[in-house]
């Protein structure tokens, strides 16, 4: 293996991209490139460097034909190490690491990018699963992007523990259109919900609350109601034709879009 080959290897074991490897060195990525692709070679203090942050001797990156232990730690050194016949030594390391990326790209953007593993692994594509994922499609424990799904997700729409975006759903949920065990946004539901139009166990709704508990200036709720204009009932449906009557009296035009569909939430419930 030459030596960009090894600084190729120990980098993508580990989790790092061409740009963060050059700044925990402080050097460029195009640099970085250059040396995985045996355009130059990093100086004497930056192979010391790299020897200090991977734990490899400085001989094992320097020397293509490498005999005996290349750890500067024997307990850091891979469990198996593969031979090919004709071949230079190559360590498997012990981290659990897959990386796929499409040939084909849109942009500057792959495709496809898949990388995942036991770490801080980043996949950027158009359709991105890994670690931390970024791209239209996201999947993965942090995910970001147009459509986005994981434990926190943060995109256009967001399925997720912790999700936020244009239409969040998830345990607890920030966005504009929301639905979660906390809910947060402008039309929300779930367990404990806030916004303009809130509906919910305990609705919180500026302009309209529908609940078990519900507080807003139009609240309709079946244990209490607080607000302006209110509806208390033990049982279903609510007035139907009364509450609507006062959404389209005392709800803005301007929320004509949501009034419609509050509406609607008020018959369902």
């Amino acid at each position: 293996m030459t030596l960009g080959e090894k600084i190729y290897m120990l980098r993508t074991e580990n989790g790092l991209s061409q740009e963060g490897f050059g700044i925990s060195l402080g050097v460029s990525r195009q640099s970085v490139s250059k040396w995985e692709t045996g355009q130059s070679v990093p100086e004497l203090e930056k192979i010391v460097a790299i020897s200090n942050l991977f734990g490899v001797t400085t001989d094992y990156l320097l020397r293509d034909e490498f005999e005996g232990n290349c750890w500067k730690d024997p307990q850091a050194a891979p469990k198996e190490t593969a031979y090919g016949a004709g071949h230079n030594m190559v360590y498997v390391s012990r981290r659990i690491h897959f990386e796929y990326k499409s040939k084909k790209t849109i942009g500057n953007l792959p495709l496809v990018h898949i990388h995942t593993g036991a770490g801080l692994y980043r996949a950027k594509g158009v359709i991105a699963i890994g670690n931390i994922a970024e791209g239209v499609l996201a999947i993965g424990f942090v995910a970001m992007g147009g459509f986005a799904l994981g434990l926190v997700s943060i995109g256009l729409v967001a399925l997720a523990t912790l999700a936020a975006g244009i239409l969040a759903f998830g345990s607890l949920a920030f966005g504009v259109i929301t639905a979660g065990a906390v809910s947060v946004g402008i039309f929300s539901m779930g367990a404990l919900t806030f916004g303009q139009f809130a509906f919910g166990a305990s609705a919180h709704g500026a302009q309209v609350a529908v609940g078990d508990v519900a507080r807003g200036n139009i609240a309709l709720g079946y244990s209490q109601a607080i607000g302006n204009y209110t509806q208390v009932t033990n049982r279903q449906p609510f007035d139907y034709e009364s509450a609507c009557r006062m959404i389209d009296e005392h709800v803005s035009p301007y929320w004509s879009f949501f009034k419609t569909w509050a509406k609607s939430m008020v018959k369902f419930f």
